[in-house]
């Protein structure tokens, strides 16, 4: 996870409290797990392939139009289980 020059300045512009708690926060974005691969799939059972038992799957979406439809049926043709999901459809 990339800091952009422009927040660290904001940032630092803040009490000395604040900047010991922003920069808390930004040592442990350091730990993130992802890495910079293209998330642009051809099609959705190559999108999900690579989930696992116990995978924790982030969904976002707005409201009944929202719902990712074709990701649930290709989850739910996949033999998977003990899945984490969560979703902030506002």
């Amino acid at each position: 996870m990339a800091v952009t020059a422009n927040k660290f300045i904001i940032l630092k512009s803040f009490s000395k409290v604040k900047i010991f708690t922003a920069a808390k926060i930004l040592s442990c974005a350091s730990y993130s797990t992802s890495s910079e691969t293209n998330k642009i799939y051809s099609n959705i059972n190559e999108a999900v392939k690579d989930i696992k038992d116990g995978s924790k799957i982030l969904v976002g979406g707005f409201g009944l139009c929202g719902i990712p439809e074709n990701l649930i049926k290709a989850v739910n043709n996949k033999t998977v289980s003990g899945l984490t999901v969560v979703s902030n459809n506002a």
